[in-house]
């Protein structure tokens, strides 16, 4: 299992660029007390024009105790009093998430796909099991699902797929996701729970 926690910024016009300054100066700062960083930038769908601040790791232990260290830190405490003083995007979290199948792979895989779905909690164990069969069908695409822990909608669960760039998504799209045994994999899944919706991010 991995815990993920996420801050999404959308920034205000005119100011991305020190909203991206300041997201990367808060990874930096997440990094340094021991968490797994990436900012990444949401390109399609939900979300669209935001990035992403994530750290990754291995328990809530360890997650709970990068964040509380991280914003004790006067780094961040500054760089909060500059975002009250002058801001630049509006922001939304930090979110709670973990893996319920798979891992991340932002290392070798930084494009993501999540496609998102309303479930009832007793059918994740079904969903959890799809994942596995979509994972078996490629070792091109990394398959991960997500889990929400605190979150504004506890309702969902994330089908991530990882990608290796933005061109092997749309081919791996076109091989897998146009095939008629993924779609019958999606017809099963959706039988468990509702598509709500879908967006796509990669590092930056």
């Amino acid at each position: 299992m991995t815990v993920v926690i996420t801050t999404a910024v959308k920034p205000i016009i005119g100011k991305s660029g020190l909203a991206e300054e300041r997201v990367r100066q808060a990874a930096e700062i997440y990094a340094n007390h021991g968490g797994k960083v990436r900012v990444a930038r949401v390109v399609m769908g939900i979300y669209s024009g935001s990035m992403l601040l994530q750290s990754a790791t291995a328990d809530f232990t360890t997650a709970t105790s990068v964040m509380s260290k991280a914003m004790n830190d006067p780094s961040f405490q500054k760089l909060m009093e500059e975002r009250e003083a002058n801001p630049a995007a509006e922001m939304m979290g930090p979110l709670m998430f973990r893996t319920i199948y798979g891992e991340i792979a932002w290392d070798t895989h930084p494009v993501s796909q999540m496609r998102i779905y309303q479930m009832s909690r007793k059918n994740v164990p079904q969903a959890v099991s799809i994942l596995g069969e979509v994972d078996a069908m490629t070792d091109d695409v990394k398959v991960t699902g997500i889990a929400p822990v605190v979150t504004e909608d506890m309702t969902v669960i994330h089908a991530t797929y990882q990608f290796k760039s933005i061109t092997e998504w749309g081919k791996q799209v076109d091989k897998i996701g146009m095939s008629e045994e993924f779609n019958n994999i999606v017809d099963r899944a959706n039988e468990l729970g509702t598509s709500v919706s879908s967006g796509v991010y990669m590092t930056i």
